[in-house]
């Protein structure tokens, strides 16, 4: 399979447009092992990807414009600065417009905006030609933010750096619940907080080691948000609760989904939905749902 070119449908929202799914992705874990000189935090995790998506709708155009734009950031909206930076770069000339199809919430640690903005890129470089490699593609993507190079490299993986470093690896496991209260949690804060554990020692994690993992941000971002903290013990009969990136969400791979109570439960503190593992991105293969 070709992790270059993004599986393109016509789309139905902007005349000769295309449209391309945006997944959300999880951590199966999250270490931080120490602070970089420039001061970004140095991680080990791993990143697998869900079938659960927003759909990106472009149509190049002479000028960028974002014309739906749900989480009403306009230029400030990632999507924006990954479309500017891509025609900056390639020095190709005209713009795009765009319309964004949300289903994923924002601040969840599901990767959302990170996701989309992926997804213009990959999509502009589909549709221009591949004037950049995926590396170059990934590099560009990494002054976006940490989360972009995953979405762009289309594989599940064991990352390192500031997340951007990703080397592949199958995670396993069919299906992850996620729930997500409403609320958002800051990625700012908790990386700044004085409790969070920085000193986690370094280890190339395989699958089979995922039982000696953790994600690092777990005890801050429960000792913060009692929503958070109650939503893991509501979800405990479904399997193990894990936070997935510094929240809100809460993630339990495959499920024991004859709890029937404990989702009448969950629901009343959360949004609650059951999707499908993948070890690539939708964006490359098009088996996506919203």
């Amino acid at each position: 399979m070709a992790f270059d070119s993004a599986r393109l449908s016509p789309s139905d929202r902007l005349p000769g447009g295309w449209t391309a799914p945006a997944p959300a992705k999880i951590n199966r874990f999250l270490h931080i092992i120490g602070r970089r000189a420039d001061g970004y935090h140095a991680l080990e995790t791993g990143f697998q990807f869900t079938d659960w998506c927003d759909h990106v709708h472009l149509a190049l155009a002479d000028t960028l414009a974002l014309v739906e734009d749900p989480l009403g950031l306009g230029q400030d909206n990632l999507v924006m600065k990954a479309a500017r930076l891509f025609f900056e770069t390639t020095g190709i000339p005209g713009g795009c417009q765009i319309a964004l199809e949300k289903h994923l919430p924002d601040g969840a640690g599901l990767g959302g905006g990170s996701s989309d903005a992926a997804t213009t890129l990959v999509m502009l470089n589909t549709l221009h030609g591949h004037p950049l490699t995926q590396a170059a593609l990934m590099a560009l993507g990494s002054r976006l933010g940490a989360d972009l190079p995953i979405f762009i490299f289309g594989r599940s993986a064991f990352a390192t750096g500031i997340g951007d470093a990703c080397d592949a690896e199958d995670w396993g496991g069919s299906c992850v619940l996620i729930a997500t209260p409403p609320l958002k949690v800051e990625t700012g804060a908790v990386f700044s907080h004085p409790k969070l554990t920085r000193d986690t020692p370094s280890c190339r994690i395989r699958a089979s080691q995922l039982a000696m993992t953790r994600n690092d941000c777990e005890p801050v971002v429960r000792n913060s948000f009692p929503e958070i903290d109650r939503l893991f013990t509501v979800l405990a009969p479904f399997g193990k609760p894990r936070l997935t990136g510094t929240g809100s969400s809460v993630i339990v791979i495959d499920p024991d989904q004859s709890q029937h109570a404990a989702f009448s439960e969950a629901r009343a503190l959360a949004s609650v939905q059951i999707v499908a593992l993948t070890e690539t991105s939708v964006l490359y293969t098009a088996n996506a749902t919203a």
